[in-house]
């Protein structure tokens, strides 16, 4: 990243193909990264964990601030053969036994892993872990449990290689969403996007060995009535020209766990697109939008256009 009073000039990217790199220049950036990595080379302020009651005012982070994160998945899932179907022994894989595999012909989204650990730095060993966790317990149940039998004519079909993350770096906005917004449904000005999945947070299940990590989940959902999240949450506080959409955003932990889904960062993009449009032809900032062009944002995502669509209003 490459900056200039406080906002960003250009960025250069690298293609892990060919090693090509590619400068871009812009007036405007989006860090729609996940990991909140332009935001993070931009010098961007952010937050990693959880929170401490204390300080959010929350009904569900810990008394004292950590760094639990909500882990990443590896799923697999396995097919039903007209023949038997062989599995080779895995003795590099974490071992299992009758008190502790998982007689399964899949694994969704509570195969997490990496709750304790770093995200962004960690996230091959994290990915690592499940594999050999996935690998070990289907080894075990296909090849040598009391029911193997039943898995006979199964075959392993699919194990995700790239694990799905839920959570690494916050980037801070104007605004810091937290657990009470949403529940409270307090209302700001600068409402622009809907979030209506519950306040799902993941905690690891403990495995009882001191020796294996954590690779399973549990869920704790809070329902909620939809809400509507700020535009204040979209744009960073202290680099100028950025914007973030996706589990990047400025809000809490416990926060995160309703705006993190699919969908609604679908919409948060949608909302900096047209929020850049008026950047552009309006010649401000991100929030400056807010400040000054709040009822034309407004007017903007009330349109049912694509931004490429989208023109000023004539002027008097």
């Amino acid at each position: 990243v490459e900056k200039k009073k406080g906002e960003i000039v250009a960025v250069t990217a690298k293609n892990i193909k060919t090693g090509e790199k590619t400068r871009f220049r812009g007036k405007l950036f989006a860090d729609c990264t996940g990991d909140g990595n332009l935001g993070y080379l931009a010098g961007a302020d952010f937050r990693m964990g959880r929170e401490s009651k204390e300080e959010t005012g929350e009904i569900r982070p810990p008394e004292k601030a950590d760094n639990l994160v909500m882990g990443t998945s590896v799923q697999w899932n396995s097919v039903a053969e007209d023949a038997p179907s062989a599995f080779p022994s895995c003795p590099w894989t974490v071992p299992f036994g009758e008190k502790n595999c998982h007689y399964m012909t899949k694994g969704d989204w509570d195969w997490e892993t990496g709750a304790y650990r770093d995200q962004i730095n960690d996230i091959e060993t994290i990915r690592d872990h499940a594999l050999r966790v996935v690998y070990g317990n289907w080894d075990y149940i296909k090849n040598q449990g009391a029911r193997k039998e039943e898995f006979t004519n199964r075959r392993l079909s699919w194990v995700a290689y790239i694990g799905g993350k839920r959570e690494s770096r916050r980037l801070l906005g104007d605004v810091f969403l937290k657990e009470q917004d949403i529940l409270n449904h307090t209302a700001f000005p600068d409402a622009c996007f809907t979030t209506t999945w519950g306040i799902d947070l993941h905690y690891p299940v403990e495995t009882g060995s001191l020796n294996v990590e954590p690779y399973r989940s549990r869920a704790d959902i809070k329902e909620i009535e939809p809400y509507t999240v700020p535009y204040r949450t979209l744009y960073s506080r202290n680099v100028n020209n950025l914007f973030m959409a996706g589990r990047n955003i400025s809000v809490s932990h416990v926060a995160l766990g309703t705006v993190r889904v699919m969908r609604t960062t679908g919409m948060m993009g949608e909302v900096i697109g047209r929020a850049a449009t008026i950047c552009i032809q309006e010649d401000c900032s991100p929030r400056e939008v807010y400040a000054e062009k709040l009822d034309l944002l407004k007017s903007f995502l009330n349109m049912r256009i694509s931004p490429k669509e989208l023109r000023m209003p004539p002027k008097d």
